[in-house]
């Protein structure tokens, strides 16, 4: 990878230009991300296309990955800008989720991907732990679609399965794991309405030992007091982020928080993943 300096993000990123002079509009609809309504428009897309043009599982994430990005394109580590290709990118994205993952897994654990989008974290966890059972949870149905048809049909459906999946639900999915599960979320509580009760049914769930661990790549902070920090923080409130579920899982009595690493990962330098491990009290 190739490191880039800070005053070169604008170069690349709209909203970095728009937050660094806010005196015109925002480069894109603030809350598109916030609900499903965009997910749901994008998904249908992404499906259709594969029908009329299916690939392997990792040649399908590299064509969607590259979608509106250069060869050049910035990523962020630790706070370090830098330039990385497509396929290099969709490297480091699947070892950014695998090395969260790695430390909580022996081999035989079920890990719960919950709000698994179109499901190439589902792809990243089964191709690095052989042993473990993969199921994937996402609201939206063309996400569902897709994820089966790419990432499930042809392989072990006794070993990745994804179904539909609401946070706000009742969680059947997790109901139906004979326990030794891990949930993972990549992404996803961000962008959700509240998280107070996502934090509740884990908490009910790691008492009753259904759960026995959990790992989070989530854009939470605090970003640190820097250039990139502010910004960071500019774009949060402007995009409408929720960004709660931090203290929230350290102030639980039932969650050990026992790893919360800043900027793991940013495919979005503005929106860095951290990673947040938890075990069962």
């Amino acid at each position: 990878m190739e490191p880039v300096p800070l005053d070169a993000l604008p170069k690349y990123s709209d909203w970095a230009a728009y937050l660094l002079d806010p005196s015109g509009e925002p480069p894109s609809d603030s809350t598109a991300y916030i609900g499903t309504e965009t997910y749901e428009e994008i998904y249908a897309r992404l499906l259709e296309s594969y029908r009329d043009h299916p690939l392997p599982p990792i040649d399908a994430v590299k064509e969607i990955r590259s979608h509106g990005r250069s060869d050049g394109d910035l990523v962020s580590e630790d706070q370090t800008l830098y330039r990385v290709g497509v396929a290099e990118l969709v490297e480091r994205e699947y070892d950014t989720v695998q090395t969260a993952l790695e430390p909580l897994l022996e081999g035989d654990e079920t890990v719960l991907d919950l709000g698994c989008g179109w499901g190439w974290t589902l792809d990243a966890i089964a191709s690095k732990f052989p042993g473990v059972r993969v199921v994937g949870g996402e609201y939206v149905l063309a996400g569902v679609e897709f994820a089966r048809e790419v990432f499930v049909d042809g392989r072990d459906r006794e070993r990745i399965a994804v179904d539909q999946f609401d946070f706000f639900g009742e969680w059947e999915i997790v109901d139906a794991v004979d326990g030794n599960c891990v949930v993972f979320t990549k992404g996803t509580l961000v962008t959700l309405s509240e998280t107070e009760s996502v934090v509740e049914r884990l908490e009910t769930l790691a008492a009753e030992r259904s759960v026995t661990a959990g790992v989070h790549l989530e854009q939470v902070g605090p970003p640190p007091e820097t250039v990139l920090g502010h910004l960071r923080r500019r774009y949060l409130r402007e995009r409408g982020y929720a960004d709660a579920v931090l203290d929230r899982l350290h102030d639980s009595p039932e969650l050990d928080v026992i790893d919360v690493t800043y900027d793991v990962h940013g495919s979005n330098p503005l929106h860095p993943l951290t990673r947040v491990r938890w075990q069962a009290r």
